[in-house]
C-alpha cells in the first residue's frame, strides 16, 4: 500500500478507518484483545487490560477535569506513564510529557504557558514539580508512588463504563516543547490527523509492524521519537518493551533476551551497544530493522554493526513540528557502493520536500538551501504563539531551519543549520538560551555559546567567554549555568577569550567562531 492510499483511508475514503489516536486503541483492543501490549513478555499487559485501564484513566480525568486541560506527565518511560498519555486523549484532555531533566524554573514556564491543570510525576521529580509550580493550586500526584494517593489506587477507583469518544480528527492530542531561538520554548500542537499521517509512513516496509513484532523504545516519552513506539504499539498492536533509560549493556541484553524485532537508536547508541561487553555472544537473531536518526553513521560503525548483528538499518529525518520523520533511507540505499550514507534519505512518498533561497523560491538540485516541509503532518502550530507559528509555516511550507540540498536522485543533504541550534545526542540546544543562563554569572561580561564537533555526540557545547574583571573561574561559571538551566544543555567546556566578534548590529558572528573547529569536515553539523 503506498503512503497516498494510506493517507486516502485515514482521511475520510474509507468510513470505517480510525480518525483518531483513541480509535487505533479501541480498533486493536477489539481485534487483538489477547495480545501482549506493553511490559516484558513475563509480565506484559494485553490490549483488553490496557484499554480498560486507558478507560479508568479517562473518566478519571473527565470527572476531575474538563475539555482541552492540559495534563503534564514528568517521568520517565513506563506502563503507567503510557496509560496517562492514552487515558487524557480519549478524555479529550491534552498530554504534556516534560522533560525531567530540566531545573524547576525551566519547568515552571512550560506548567505556565501551557496552563497545565494538572501533572504526574515519578517520585524522584515530585520536588522539581513542586518547585516549578510555585505553590500555584494544580494538584500533583505521583506515578510510582505507594500512598493512598498514588496513581494506580486512583486509576482503579474510576469508573470502568466505557467513556464515550467524540474526537475529532483536528483535536490537539501532543502538546510537546521545544527549545526556542528567544531562549524560551515553544509548545508543538499535534493533531489526530497529524499523528495518523505519521503512521501511515509507518505502515510501509521496512518500518512496518504486526502483533509478531516486539519493540524496543529507549527514548524518552518527551521526545517525538520516544512517543512514536507507543503510538505504533496501539496502531500495529504489537508489543511495547520500555526503557527508563539508556544503558548499552541492559539494552543489549533487553534486545536479547525479549526477542526484539525493531528498535530506534541514535547512531551513539549503536556504537556504544557494539563497545559493550554485553554483545558478546549476544543472540540478536530476532532484531529485523534499527531505525537511526540525529545524525549520519559512520560506516566504519554500520558496517561493524552489520556484520555483528546483522539485521537492516533504516535512517529517518524529522522534526517535532513534522510529527515524526519526513524522509527515509532504506536498507538498500545502506549498500556499500552506493554513496549516501551521508544522506538522510529522500522523501517518502506524499511528503513534500523542497530546498529554497532566501527569498523562498526552490533552487536547483545541488545547491544549498533551507529544507522546507509541505503536508499533512504538519503541526498545527506553536501554541499561544501566533507570530512563531506565522514565522515558521509560509504558504503551507513548514521552515525546518536546517540547510541542504537535494541530489539529482531526490536524496536530501543536511549541510548546516539556518538557525544556531546545536544538537548534541539527539537533544536540541538553542546557543541564546545557555548563554543567557551564564550570563546572568557576576564574572562573565560577555558569552557566546556555539557546537564544536564530538565524536560521541555529534556536537559539543562550547562557551567562549569575555570576563568580568581579571578572574577567570570556568568550574564557577558552570555550576551557575547548571542551577538555571538542564544539565545536558551546558558547555562541555569554557574557553576565556579577549572579546566575542560582532556585526554592525551587534550580532554574534557565530559562524565565524564556529569556522575553525568545523574545517575539514564536509558536513557543517553533527
Amino acid at each position: 500500500m503506498t503512503l497516498v492510499r494510506s493517507l486516502l483511508g485515514l482521511f475520510g475514503s474509507d468510513p470505517a478507518a480510525p480518525q483518531t489516536v483513541d480509535a487505533l486503541l479501541t480498533r486493536t483492543a477489539k481485534a487483538h484483545p489477547h495480545a501482549p501490549a506493553i511490559g516484558p513478555l513475563a509480565g506484559a499487559i494485553d490490549f483488553a487490560e490496557l484499554d480498560r485501564r486507558v478507560t479508568r484513566v479517562a473518566n478519571g480525568l473527565a470527572a476531575e477535569g474538563g475539555p482541552r486541560d492540559r495534563v503534564a506527565l514528568i517521568g520517565r518511560n513506563s506502563g503507567e506513564q503510557v496509560e496517562l498519555l492514552l487515558g487524557a486523549i480519549r478524555a479529550g484532555q491534552t498530554p504534556l510529557t516534560i522533560n525531567w531533566r530540566l531545573t524547576p524554573v525551566e519547568m515552571a514556564y512550560i506548567l505556565e504557558h501551557s496552563g497545565a491543570s494538572r501533572v504526574f510525576a515519578d517520585t524522584e521529580f515530585l520536588a522539581t514539580a513542586q518547585a516549578a509550580l510555585g505553590g500555584r493550586d494544580v494538584p500533583v500526584q505521583a506515578i510510582d508512588g505507594t500512598g493512598p494517593a498514588d496513581y494506580r489506587r486512583w486509576r482503579d477507583r474510576q469508573d470502568n463504563r466505557a467513556h464515550p469518544s467524540s474526537g475529532t480528527p483536528g483535536d490537539v492530542v501532543l502538546q510537546m516543547y521545544t527549545s526556542g531561538t528567544t531562549g524560551l520554548p515553544k509548545g508543538v500542537q499535534l493533531t489526530n490527523a497529524n499523528v495518523l499521517a505519521s503512521l501511515a509512513i509507518f505502515s510501509l516496509a521496512p518500518l512496518d509492524l504486526d502483533t509478531g513484532d516486539v519493540l524496543y523504545a529507549p527514548a524518552p516519552m518527551f521526545h517525538i521519537t520516544g512517543i512514536g513506539p507507543v503510538l505504533r504499539c496501539i496502531q500495529s498492536g504489537a508489543r511495547l518493551v520500555l526503557a527508563s533509560g539508556f544503558d548499552p549493556g541492559q539494552a543489549v541484553e533487553t534486545l536479547a533476551r525479549e526477542r526484539v524485532t525493531y528498535t530506534t537508536l541514535a547512531p551513539a547508541m549503536i556504537q556504544a551497544c557494539l563497545a559493550s561487553p554485553a554483545m558478546d555472544g549476544a543472540d540478536l537473531g530476532p532484531l529485523r530493522v534499527i531505525v537511526y536518526g540525529g545524525s549520519p553513521i559512520a560506516e566504519s560503525v554500520l558496517r561493524e554493526a552489520q556484520e555483528r548483528i546483522g539485521c537492516e538499518f533504516a535512517q529517518c529525518y524529522g522534526l517535532t513540528e513534522t510529527t515524526g520523520p519526513i524522509t527515509l533511507m532504506t536498507p538498500e540505499d545502506h549498500a556499500p557502493g552506493r554513496g549516501k550514507l551521508a544522506s538522510c534519505g529522500r522523501a517518502v512518498e506524499g511528503v513534500g520536500l523542497r530546498v529554497v533561497d532566501a527569498d523562498g523560491n526552490p533552487v536547483p538540485a545541488g545547491v544549498t538551501g533551507e529544507i522546507q516541509v509541505g503536508g499533512p503532518l504538519v503541526m498545527m502550530g506553536y501554541a499561544s504563539d501566533p507570530a512563531a507559528t506565522a514565522e515558521t509555516i509560509r504558504d503551507g511550507w513548514l521552515n525546518t531551519g536546517d540547510a541542504g540540498y537535494l541530489d539529482d536522485e531526490g536524496f536530501l543533504f543536511i549541510r548546516d543549520r539556518v538557525k544556531d541550534m546545536i544538537v548534541s545526542g539527539g537533544e536540541n540546544i538553542y546557543p541564546v538560551e545557555v548563554e543567557n543562563a551564564i550570563q546572568s554569572h557576576v564574572g562573565v561580561a560577555e558569552v557566546a555559546v556555539i557546537g564544536i564537533p564530538d565524536a560521541r555526540w555529534g556536537e559539543a557545547v562550547l562557551a567562549l567567554v569575555v570576563p568580568a574583571g581579571s578572574v577567570q573561574d570556568a568550574d564557577a561559571v558552570l555550576a551557575h549555568c547548571r542551577e538555571r538551566i538542564a544539565g545536558y544543555k551546558c558547555p562541555r567546556q569554557i574557553r576565556f577569550v579577549d572579546a566575542i566578534p560582532r556585526n554592525a548590529a551587534g550580532k554574534i558572528l557565530r559562524r565565524e567562531l564556529r569556522k575553525p573547529f568545523w574545517e575539514g569536515v564536509d558536513r557543517l553539523v553533527g
